[in-house]
């Protein structure tokens, strides 16, 4: 028995020239294709990275501010320590009117999260992903560490209604005062490490957003009422 292959109306040549065709237009179809999606995803990475830059532009010129409260801050920490060692040589302790805190600042994650669930963090180039995977982490890091600090100053002003420092007081009032001065030490050294990063990722210098209180770097001796006023004219001070 023989089998025959049917012959293609216009021939062979014909034939294969229209296959021919239909397969260089598919491929053209999928090249032209891949070119869409090519230029979709550069445009969505140089979004994505425009909004984590924005968000750690702010951060970072929050933690600027902060930077620039560290003397007022150290200060305010000497004079307590002052306070404290006079009261427990036994010494009469005039409270202060005054004690202030430093100032707090949430740092931004909300751009980063959200791109990062969305997998478009991906798109970027490896090494800048990792530079603001590390920026960030650094950055939650000084986040809980400014939430304990504030806690530890919370303890401190204590002392505006103390007249009187019992052994016991002395020796936790040091201990919050010594965690506070190692908190403001860590945000300062974690601010440091952060500075490599900002100028490879070729962040803008912005200005700060929110207005620093100037809690910390008012006189002791300043009236309580007169210092929460100067302090934080937008929401006063605790």
């Amino acid at each position: 028995m023989h089998f025959h292959l049917p012959k293609p109306l216009h021939g062979w040549r014909v034939f294969v020239g229209e296959v021919g065709i239909i397969v260089a237009g598919v491929l053209v179809a999928l090249a032209a294709q891949q070119l869409v999606e090519d230029v979709h995803h550069r445009s969505d990475a140089r979004d994505a990275r425009e909004s984590i830059q924005a968000e750690l532009e702010i951060n970072m010129a929050r933690l600027a501010s902060r930077t620039a409260q560290r003397q007022c801050v150290e200060h305010r920490l000497a004079e307590i320590q002052s306070l404290l060692d006079r009261g427990d040589a036994g010494a009469t302790v005039v409270p202060p009117n005054w004690i202030g805190r430093p100032q707090f600042w949430t740092m931004q994650t909300v751009r980063w999260d959200a791109i990062s669930q969305a997998g478009r963090a991906a798109l970027l180039p490896p090494k800048d992903l990792a530079d603001y995977g590390l920026m960030y982490s650094i950055m939650r890091n000084i986040t809980g560490v400014m939430i304990t600090e504030q806690a530890d100053w919370a303890r401190l002003r204590s002392l505006e209604h103390l007249h009187r420092l019992t052994p016991d007081m002395v020796f936790e009032l040091n201990s919050t005062l010594q965690d506070a001065r190692y908190l403001n030490w860590r945000v300062q050294v974690w601010t440091t490490q952060l500075k490599p990063g900002e100028t490879e990722l070729q962040l803008k210098k912005v200005a700060n957003d929110l207005v620093p209180s100037r809690a910390a770097c008012i006189p002791m001796s300043t009236p309580h009422d007169q210092a929460a006023r100067e302090s934080n004219p937008v929401i006063g001070e605790p």
